[in-house]
């Protein structure tokens, strides 16, 4: 929680995204947040950080939010950045 004043992230996003999907579930999604904040290609961007939690928190009560394959996915990119 302490990078929530970095990205710009309410208090309440955290606490409902802490209570749906537990601390380290929420704590995850601010990882890639983080990560999608600083992306090169503009259209991977995350532009409203509060705004996409409560979209990945929303998904996750609908049973629609993948973190393995978002993490994986990052892992993915950034091994690929190295590799170029």
């Amino acid at each position: 929680s302490d990078m929530l004043p970095t990205l710009a992230l309410s208090k309440s996003a955290w606490w409902e995204a802490s209570s749906t999907l537990g601390r380290n579930g929420a704590a995850i999604c601010i990882m890639i947040i983080d990560q999608k904040s600083q992306a090169t290609d503009p259209a991977d961007r995350v532009r409203n950080a509060g705004g996409y939690l409560r979209e990945m928190t929303a998904r996750a009560k609908k049973g629609e939010l993948n973190l393995h394959g978002s993490v994986f996915g990052l892992l993915k990119r950034g091994t690929g950045e190295q590799d170029a």
